[in-house]
């Protein structure tokens, strides 16, 4: 364990290269394309699966004798949730569901129930153990997976879900990882000069950044998939987040929905009116339909805001259940310390 330690290549290289320094670097290499081709593809699975019909239009505003409630209730394609929703005191009613980066923050488990406020806190403390601890070795790296996947599965998710948002960060990440060797050994961007980088504890270097990168951002998509948008920016102005971040993070929230809306709309236009069109006739038709999103998406994101105006929006973003710190989100707390320290001492 001590050698794969201080070399993590070590044992792997490129068949055919005369030089062990450069069949390393080559293999390293050839094994971070494996992994972004097998990675994409699990995240292109797991699009394919959650696609779905477009959502239906919310109803209006609630009538008398309708009531706020929480129920749980399941679908042939969705696993038991609840969420709040107004509907008339009648055996039938319709209401609709959040789609896209929402669609499993409504899931019912013990992680879901969590207040949110416990939930950002036991989250950054880890991920800040995660940032000031070495370099993860192997086995401490498997064991913290092991440790995601267990909440993954206490809080109802599909994991592949999870770990294809996880992944999103591992090509920007992997960019830094191959070029932070180079710069932190004084190697030259020649190939002489990359090998040795490498070959110095260059891939202990990578493997850090990339087990860090995936390490934190594993822990915000449960976060992020357990915590509906509206409780998670109360919890953080309960936290004390300024304002004016959370108004900015607010915003950029609802808006990338409106240009996903606007996206899905596209997309279907182009679906029923050039189903065949192929070649430099669609990449045209691409581009115009790039340059003409933007308008209407920020037309229509004007049109939403003054909308919130007009209903009183004031800043904050309306939340129908107050927060209740429980047993539970100190328990929560207690284990995400445990979590942290054992990153820290191990």
């Amino acid at each position: 364990l001590p050698g794969v330690l201080s070399t993590p290549a070590a044992g792997f290289l490129l068949p055919g290269v005369a030089d062990h320094t450069l069949a390393g670097v080559l293999a390293g290499l050839a094994g971070t394309a494996i992994a972004g081709v097998v990675l994409y593809a699990l995240a292109a699975l797991v699009r394919a699966r959650d696609a779905g019909p477009a959502p239906r239009d919310a109803r209006p505003e609630p009538s008398a004798g309708e009531d706020l409630h929480r129920h749980e209730h399941g679908h042939a394609d969705a696993p038991v949730h609840r969420h709040p929703h107004h509907h008339d005191p009648r055996p039938g009613h319709e209401h609709a569901h959040a789609t896209g980066f929402e669609r499993h923050t409504y899931v019912v488990s013990p992680v879901h129930d969590l207040d949110p406020r416990a939930k950002i806190a036991a989250v950054l403390v880890v991920v800040l153990a995660v940032v000031l601890a070495p370099a993860p070795r192997p086995l401490e790296a498997f064991a913290f997976a092991a440790f995601v996947l267990a909440l993954t599965g206490a809080a109802n998710l599909p994991p592949l879900t999870a770990l294809a948002r996880s992944a999103i960060v591992l090509p920007f990440a992997g960019t830094i990882a191959l070029l932070a060797p180079i710069t932190s050994v004084g190697g030259s961007w020649s190939a002489g000069g990359i090998a040795a980088a490498y070959a110095g504890g260059g891939w202990l270097v990578a493997w850090s950044i990339l087990a860090k990168a995936w390490m934190s951002a594993s822990l915000l998509v449960l976060l992020s998939l357990t915590t509906p948008a509206p409780r998670l920016f109360k919890g953080l102005r309960a936290l004390r987040l300024p304002d004016v971040i959370l108004t900015m993070l607010s915003f950029t929230y609802r808006f990338a929905e409106v240009v996903r809306a606007q996206v899905r709309s596209m997309r279907a236009a182009v679906a029923s009116r050039a189903p065949g069109l192929r070649g430099w006739r669609l990449v045209r038709l691409l581009g115009n339909l790039a340059g003409n999103l933007f308008v209407r998406a920020y037309e229509r994101g004007e049109r939403v805001h003054a909308a919130m105006l007009s209903r009183g929006y004031d800043g904050t973003l309306p939340s129908a259940e107050p927060l209740h710190a429980r047993a539970a989100d100190l328990v929560a707390i207690a284990v995400a310390l445990c979590v942290a320290g054992a990153l820290a001492l191990y």
